[in-house]
């Protein structure tokens, strides 16, 4: 075959290309210390880095998800315990409110700053995260989990767990659900262990300090002749009446304005309490009741409509005709000590759900610990595919630099004879 001038500097140049570009290559990986990444040059290797670094990403992901976990639940901890510390206050409040001997101006400068307590602590309960979520409405992240009418508090998020997938086969929640939080607390009731809400508890407390509030009784006796009138529009009452002559437990149903059945209950007893009741000279609502020594009311309870703080019996003595100090006969779980109770309930549950929250970033902790080893697993795998031996490298480009040296000088030999120098 013969090979002609043209030819030979085409190939001469094709060689010379081949050999920059190889030469370029490796001194960019030199300079980088990473391999060419490039599946034509290994597919294998290419293959792994690419497996890789997707698990790298996934982990990545999975590190930002922890991190948004965390936020959220240190922000959860935050609110959880200036929750408690108003709770704390409340349970103050409370047990000075419960004293008899507490002033009306004092006693409407712990309302007013109850009341203050009672909108912070809602405001609370609608707390969001930096991103505008709702951190206690369950998977409803969007609204306020909590509508407030001024008087009552209603849960109106869901019972789902907000959480974000921190591992292959493992979700963290980033927060608890409201109603977990503050609609399920357990007091001690007339019938046992009850399942109540932290608002209705600051409702009733906020009952106890309105004038008379020191006065809240679950029995109370009276000389010979009392007005009783009940609260609420309508309600079936239960009590015990114990006069001169013995005691009986009545049931009668009470409309406000019509005391007829109620009337009637408590002179259906009349013979074995000595006790007799007519209506209220002075108000048609209220009953009065009469004996010849002490009346005893207790053991309340009202059934029915009406709010739960208008659960109450407002007692006025009316010796000779005159009123004396009003007092008020409420239903065991509305007395003063049940209600400082109640507080206590409060304060020791969200003590427990802020224990659960820790409890949670510890789990997060422990996640995030086992995260790093798989990421430094990862970043070593990915080392070993994408790492250059610097040292074979440069050998290699040496040899790479001497080869086109040579070529260079032996295609510039060959070129500059002509077919004189053969003819000689």
């Amino acid at each position: 075959m013969t090979i002609g001038t043209s030819l030979q500097h085409t190939l001469a140049t094709k060689q010379f290309t081949r050999l920059d570009t190889e030469i370029s290559s490796l001194q960019s990986q030199i300079s980088s210390g990473e391999t060419d990444p490039r599946a034509s040059v290994d597919p294998v290797r290419a293959l792994n880095i690419s497996a890789s670094q997707d698990q790298k990403g996934l982990l990545e992901q999975f590190e930002k998800n922890l991190e948004t976990a965390d936020q959220r639940l240190s922000l959860s901890d935050s609110v959880l315990e200036e929750v408690g510390n108003i709770l704390e206050r409340f349970s103050e409040i409370a047990i000075r409110g419960a004293s008899a001997s507490v002033s009306d101006s004092e006693r409407d400068a712990l309302r007013i700053e109850a009341v203050q307590l009672r909108d912070n602590f809602v405001l609370l309960a609608q707390s969001r995260d930096d991103t505008g979520k709702a951190l206690f409405g369950g998977y409803q992240t969007q609204g306020d989990p909590f509508v407030d009418d001024g008087s009552n508090v209603e849960y109106v998020g869901d019972t789902g767990r907000h959480t974000l997938r921190v591992s292959d086969n493992a979700l963290l929640p980033t927060s608890l659900h409201g109603d977990e939080l503050f609609m399920q607390v357990e007091v001690e009731g007339a019938n046992g262990t009850e399942t109540r809400d932290v608002f209705s508890i600051i409702e009733d407390t906020l009952s106890t300090l309105a004038k008379g509030g020191g006065s809240r009784q679950t029995g109370v006796t009276v000389a010979d002749d009392l007005r009783f009138k009940p609260g609420g529009a309508a309600a079936e009452i239960t009590m015990t009446i114990e006069g001169p002559s013995g005691r009986a437990t009545i049931t009668a149903p009470y409309m406000a304005g019509a005391p007829d059945a109620l009337l009637a209950a408590v002179n259906a007893v009349s013979a074995t309490t000595g006790i007799s009741a007519i209506i209220d000279p002075s108000d048609p609502a209220a009953l009065r009741l009469s004996g010849v020594g002490d009346i005893t009311l207790s053991d309340l309870q009202m059934e029915g409509g009406g709010a739960r703080q208008d659960k109450e019996v407002t007692i006025t003595p009316m010796t000779s005709g005159t009123e004396g100090n009003l007092t008020m006969l409420v239903p065991e779980e509305l007395s003063s000590n049940a209600q400082i109770s109640a507080i206590g309930a409060a304060i020791n549950h969200i003590a427990d759900k802020r224990a659960e929250v820790g409890s949670i970033q510890q789990s997060g902790e422990r996640q995030a610990s086992a995260l790093d080893s798989r990421m430094e697993m990862v970043e070593r795998a990915l080392a070993g595919y994408q790492g250059l031996d610097i040292a074979a490298a440069v050998t290699e480009l040496q040899a790479l630099l001497l080869n086109r040296e040579a070529a260079q000088q032996t295609y510039a030999k060959i070129s500059s004879q002509t077919l004189f120098d053969f003819l000689g």
